[in-house]
């Protein structure tokens, strides 16, 4: 977010740039105990709503080892699951890496234990679009654009597993186009309670979304 952008009260910004003017044509120096009020508690006023908006407009994360890929620009919503069973989703695919050296006897009680801090979160979440897991039901199908050809789907492949549904039928199984090949969209890092998410959308998403840009150097 650029700091020209930001919003301050309709009479602020108008108010700062007439005083300042004023300042810079006086022929005499004013000294400072004489000098208007309103001028030093306009620029208060400037300076605290500048702060104010960078401290909310980026955020650092020290623990990247859960990221959160959210399937659109929604913190809330569910999306079914699509395979018939009636069960939903929630807004975002938790994603991760797991330590190949981490002890998986003795995984203590951290409930991120064994994974790595993942340094290229939107790279993650990429790979997941990529790869067909970002559309559950086809909840994404309107952010693919018109002509877009993406990887067919498969056959069912454990018609003849023996798996069988509650009644004894053989279960149905759902083609799937899992694999690369899929639409990946602009994606943005963004800070929800204090972890990463990645979101569909150009850099202006988590402001529009009310949440902090995730800060590069963090």
């Amino acid at each position: 977010m650029n700091l020209s952008h930001i919003e301050f009260p309709g009479d602020t910004r108008p108010a700062v740039r007439a005083a300042l003017v004023r300042e810079a044509a006086s022929r005499r120096r004013t000294p400072w105990w004489r000098r208007p009020a309103a001028l030093t508690f306009a620029g208060i006023a400037l300076a605290g709503s500048t702060a104010a908006v960078a401290y909310v407009a980026f955020a650092p994360v020290e623990d990247k080892r859960d990221i959160r890929c959210y399937y659109r620009a929604d913190l809330t919503s569910t999306y079914p699951l699509g395979n018939g069973s009636g069960a939903t989703v929630g807004p975002y695919l938790s994603s991760g890496a797991m330590d190949e050296d981490f002890d998986m006897a003795n995984p203590g009680t951290d409930p991120q234990a064994g994974k790595k801090q993942i340094e290229d979160p939107v790279a993650l979440c990429s790979f997941n679009w990529d790869q067909g897991l970002m559309n559950p039901g086809g909840a994404t199908d309107d952010l693919i654009p018109p002509g877009f050809e993406g990887p067919g789907a498969r056959p069912p492949q454990d018609l003849e597993s023996g798996v069988t549904d509650a009644q004894g039928n053989p279960a149905t199984a759902m083609p799937n186009n899992f694999g690369p090949g899929h639409y990946v969209p602009e994606l943005t890092a963004c800070v929800v309670d204090n972890a990463v998410a990645i979101i569909p959308g150009p850099h202006s998403v988590c402001a529009e979304l009310g949440i902090p840009t995730l800060d590069a150097g963090s």
